[in-house]
């Protein structure tokens, strides 16, 4: 069972990939935006108190919700 911090984990190492893919090919730029914007509509799956699924470095994680940088405020996509 994948963890809310596993989740978080995998959805920022795919955010910064096409972060990277849209500064190092301008021809690609659009397409990975798009990326980086449907991933930011991603969110972890909810967490349920008592369900037991914590890692040992993922409690405060999971307690401080809507923090993070898929939910940070950005500014809209410029490229």
């Amino acid at each position: 069972m994948t963890t809310s911090a596993q989740w978080q984990r995998t959805l920022d190492a795919v955010l910064e990939l096409a972060e990277d893919i849209a500064r190092i090919s301008p021809d690609c730029a659009d397409r990975a935006m798009q990326i980086v914007r449907l991933i930011r509509t991603c969110d972890p799956p909810p967490h349920r108190s008592g369900a037991g699924d914590f890692d040992t470095d993922d409690e405060l994680e999971e307690i401080e919700v809507g923090i993070g940088p898929l939910h940070r405020n950005k500014a809209p996509d410029a490229v």
